[in-house]
């Protein structure tokens, strides 16, 4: 059967009406979509103006939530100071929204991709910043490898340091407790690095707020791995330094003279590898950095007697704690597959008197479905000051949460939470 050649001419004159208004319209489809977002890059970059806090419930207690957002710390007003990406943002007491104040920059380099949400939630990396800020607005921050300073009122940063220990596969530079300003305004930082090499790590000290550093101790090659913390003491002029991770390189010292020269309370052992101290006016508290079994959990050193006591066993390893307004130490163990964890929860332990401690299970490792999630800590990070009436907490690479959802707890619904439990064990326990 012979096909029509005058359908076939219509059919081609139809192709090559049509042909050009599909290609026209698959064009302007694409503009759009170029343009919707780019539009949603240029916001995300520059970041909203007010991230809301909205009642909520999480880990069973009331609370207060806000979207990605990485908790830094309170400022000497109470302001509560936080990061989303390389944004910073502040909640002034009372308030019920954090808002924008500054962009930290990173310097030209790959980091530069972090001011993007698909690429912190793709490495799960939203821990960008460590910051201090002042209540008017002057800043010391780490980014991308640098110190940055900006000056009150200010709108712009400057580079005031670059780390020689920093990047990908090299190490964070410095961890979130590792940066403090003590109350003679001088700001302490350590090293916080791989350190595959055992090479030297240094502590540095600015008196200017962070526009000038100097080296104030240089632990000499092979003596530790890296800085842990450097923290003050509300009680006292002395600041204190937490090292690891070896026996022999875990150390908890003091230091009257802005680092210069540390003391230590002791070192040598997983007992003295220590992320983060939490303080009362008559003992130091703390969870261990450690897999060792035997080892492992909370710890109390008393001030006039120096006595160690091991308050309660602790499965797991332990990077975060603090003390509230009225006398609650509170602490979180992470997860990330040592073998003294006992299961893929992370915890929230609470101790309203120092002796007896509740433990709460918060959430599970590994919520989100990137390649990354085996590979990232799960975590419950804290603000890195003490004696804040709230526990504020970022959570980081559990399924029950959204990655970098801040959360704020009051301290009294962490009070009536604890005693409720530990009322309950002891109800629980045989009589004899």
């Amino acid at each position: 059967m012979k096909k029509d050649p005058n359908c076939a001419n219509k059919t081609q004159r139809l192709r090559s009406l049509v042909r050009p208004w599909i290609n026209r319209k698959v064009f302007w489809i694409f503009c759009i979509l170029v343009a919707v977002l780019s539009v949603y890059l240029v916001w995300d970059y520059h970041g909203p103006l007010e991230i809301q806090l909205r009642p909520d419930n999480a880990c069973g207690f009331d609370c207060l939530r806000a979207e990605d957002l990485l908790v830094q710390g309170y400022d000497s007003e109470g302001y509560l100071w936080a990061t989303r990406g390389m944004i910073a943002y502040k909640l002034q007491e009372g308030d019920d929204k954090f808002v924008r104040q500054c962009h930290v920059p990173t310097g030209f380099s790959i980091f530069w991709l972090r001011n993007f949400s698909i690429v912190r939630r793709l490495t799960l990396r939203p821990e960008c910043v460590e910051l201090l800020a002042r209540p008017d607005g002057e800043i010391c921050a780490m980014s991308g490898g640098h110190m940055w300073y900006r000056p009150a009122n200010g709108k712009g940063f400057e580079k005031t340091l670059t780390l020689p220990h920093y990047g990908i596969g090299i190490g964070l530079g410095i961890r979130n407790d590792g940066l403090v300003r003590l109350r003679d305004g001088t700001i302490l930082f350590g090293e916080y690095f791989m350190n595959t090499e055992r090479t030297n790590v240094q502590l540095y000290a600015s008196k200017d707020n962070g526009r000038t550093w100097q080296v104030a101790y240089n632990f000499p090659p092979g003596k530790i791995r890296h800085v842990h913390a450097t923290q003050q003491d509300p009680y006292t002029e002395k600041a204190w330094i937490c090292t690891g991770d070896s026996d022999m390189a875990s150390m908890i010292a003091w230091t009257g003279d802005g680092g210069i020269t540390l003391n230590p309370i002791g070192q040598g052992s997983q007992v003295w590898r220590v992320c983060q101290l939490a303080f009362t006016e008559e003992a130091l508290f703390w969870g261990t950095d450690t897999g060792n079994a035997s080892v492992s959990g909370i710890y109390r050193w008393d001030r006039m007697t120096s006595e160690l006591t091991k308050v309660v066993d602790v499965a797991g390893e332990m990077f975060y704690a603090t003390r509230l307004a009225e006398g609650t130490i509170v602490m979180s163990t992470v997860r990330d597959g040592v073998s003294s964890e006992k299961d893929e929860k992370t915890r929230l332990w609470i101790s309203t008197d120092g002796k007896n401690v509740a433990s709460i299970v918060c959430g599970t490792w590994g919520g989100t479905s990137t390649v990354f999630s085996r590979r990232k800590y799960a975590k419950l990070r804290f603000q890195r000051d003490q004696g804040s009436a709230w526990l504020c907490i970022t959570c980081l690479n559990q399924k029950e949460f959204n990655d970098g959802d801040l959360i704020l707890i009051s301290e009294k619904v962490l009070r009536a939470a604890a005693t409720r439990i530990l009322f309950q064990e002891l109800l629980s326990q045989p009589v004899t």
